[in-house]
């Protein structure tokens, strides 16, 4: 388990919520994906669905929000997000909503799947800003990556003190405080991702071609869907990516700092349960160190 708290889920509980809630889907081919996700546990339904299942109450608004909005998302972003398919009810056993979505070929974008950074780079660029331009009547503003990195110090404060005896303390406190002190977002809210990281992007034959995962979705400060220029690229094409967003030097600095947040906290919460996460942590923290 990843989380205290988390609920019951396996193979036997998986296939009873779609024999009971989707019958049609019941005979389909059932098994589970083995990632670094952390919010879902991730099962291939047949050739062609993915079934999501929140792993902890704290996520199970998740399904709701992406079963509103995805649909808003689809016609009006440059690369591919998933359909949704259908959107289950909490039971007695897992009493959480849970979906079902298309499933898109591909495998976890990353500096080894892409086979040009520098037009990936500028892809996901241009992605956030459609994602920005999107209309947000009725949007949700309330993740708290798009309120302000003043809401997290001083559990940043707490990670870096966990954070293992390789990893420089003093510096990573150095660059925090950089970001932490950076003017905070003035302007009308739009929407965010706010999770832009491998694990929630997909490439096929070398290209960029889909966004996951849009369960966090918000409006507020949009500066953590600048958390790929360090989760994803390197010098070159972070220089590409954040020359197409185009942001200032504050927006710049918040998003670093969401970033290293990300990282932070992520190292010493999964450092015994989530070695795949880790991994993506500790090479975006190399990253931001060295920028």
């Amino acid at each position: 388990m990843l989380h205290k708290g988390e609920f019951r889920i396996d193979d036997g509980m998986a296939a009873d919520l779609i024999s009971s809630q989707m019958p049609e889907w019941s005979e389909l081919r059932l098994r589970r994906l083995d990632t670094a996700g952390t919010v879902n546990v991730i099962y291939r339904l047949g050739d062609d669905k993915l079934v999501r299942l929140p792993r902890h109450a704290a996520f199970s608004n998740g399904p709701l929000r992406e079963s509103r909005w995805l649909p808003h998302f689809t016609p009006a972003v440059p690369l591919r997000v998933p359909d949704y398919l259908a959107l289950g009810t909490p039971t007695d056993e897992y009493p959480s909503p849970w979906s079902v979505l298309d499933w898109i070929e591909g495998e976890n974008a990353t500096q080894a799947t892409l086979s040009d950074l520098t037009r990936a780079s500028k892809r996901l660029g241009e992605f956030v800003l459609a994602m920005r331009a999107i209309g947000t009547s009725g949007a949700p503003s309330d993740h708290y990556r798009g309120k302000g990195l003043g809401a997290v110090d001083a559990d940043a404060r707490r990670y870096v003190a966990m954070l293992p005896d390789d990893i420089d303390k003093c510096e990573v406190l150095d660059v925090w405080e950089s970001c932490v002190a950076a003017p905070e977002w003035n302007g009308s809210p739009t929407w965010f991702h706010g999770d832009l990281h491998s694990g929630n992007l997909l490439a096929r034959d070398g290209e960029l071609v889909a966004v996951l995962d849009f369960e966090g979705c918000s409006i507020g400060d949009p500066a953590s869907d600048l958390i790929a220029a360090w989760w994803l690229f390197d010098k070159s094409s972070r220089e590409t990516f954040i020359g197409t967003i185009d942001p200032d030097k504050a927006e710049l600095l918040r998003g670093k700092g969401w970033a290293l947040y990300m990282c932070i906290a992520g190292i010493p919460y999964y450092l015994d349960t989530n070695p795949g996460f880790v991994t993506m942590a500790c090479n975006a923290l190399t990253q931001i160190l060295e920028t």
